[in-house]
């Protein structure tokens, strides 16, 4: 039987450990907001919620413009490279695990919730077929993702350059979305994606 003094150190170090990884987390958030707020090209409410290990690339000639009430969870990565654009609209809410990387333009409109797992990409890597098959590591094909207003992205989606998807739509887990999609619209995947009306 362990006597009680030795319990009740046991729940001390137990309390102190627990005090440890809260720490880090409220310092990995300070560093997010420094980032944030130390780059000329971003503006953000005071009323930004930022969760645990989010990782952030801004180049010096970016625009990063959030909205009012914006929301993101844990361990997100946002990458604005070579003077691209992110906006978030107002009450954006991104969840966990999610990637964007921007070189040209990404639009999330007003009251857009996005799932775990999403990623964003507003460009691919330039190749050339002729004389032979090459691709360039350092030369993109670019063009804007803009997503409207009222729109939900469930989980493990993809969203490719070039892309517009219009207000009030829902965009089913794991679909790869290539092209646009009208207003209103229900996205899920099946073999191919399937696009019905929502309204």
């Amino acid at each position: 039987m362990i006597p009680a003094h030795y319990k009740k150190m046991i729940n001390l170090i137990y309390k102190a450990l627990n005090i440890i990884p809260k720490t880090i987390s409220k310092i990995e958030k300070l560093y997010s907001f420094s980032v944030l707020n130390s780059h000329s090209g971003v503006r953000l409410h005071a009323d930004l919620r930022i969760g645990k290990s989010t990782t952030f690339e801004l180049d010096d000639n970016v625009q990063f413009e959030i909205g009012k009430k914006v929301i993101w969870r844990d361990h997100n990565a946002i990458r604005i490279r070579n003077g691209g654009k992110l906006i978030f609209g107002n009450n954006v809410d991104l969840s966990h695990y999610i990637s964007i990387n921007c070189l040209d333009r990404i639009e999330l409109g007003d009251d857009t919730c996005v799932a775990e797992g999403c990623k964003f990409y507003d460009h691919d890597h330039a190749f050339d077929t002729k004389p032979e098959y090459i691709w360039h590591k350092t030369k993109f094909n670019t063009a804007p993702i803009i997503i409207g207003k009222n729109v939900k992205i469930y989980s493990n989606v993809t969203v490719l350059k070039g892309v517009i998807i219009g207000d009030n739509c829902i965009i089913g887990a794991n679909c790869v979305i290539s092209r646009n999609v009208p207003a209103n619209s229900i996205i899920f995947g099946k073999h191919e994606l399937m696009r019905l009306p929502l309204m």
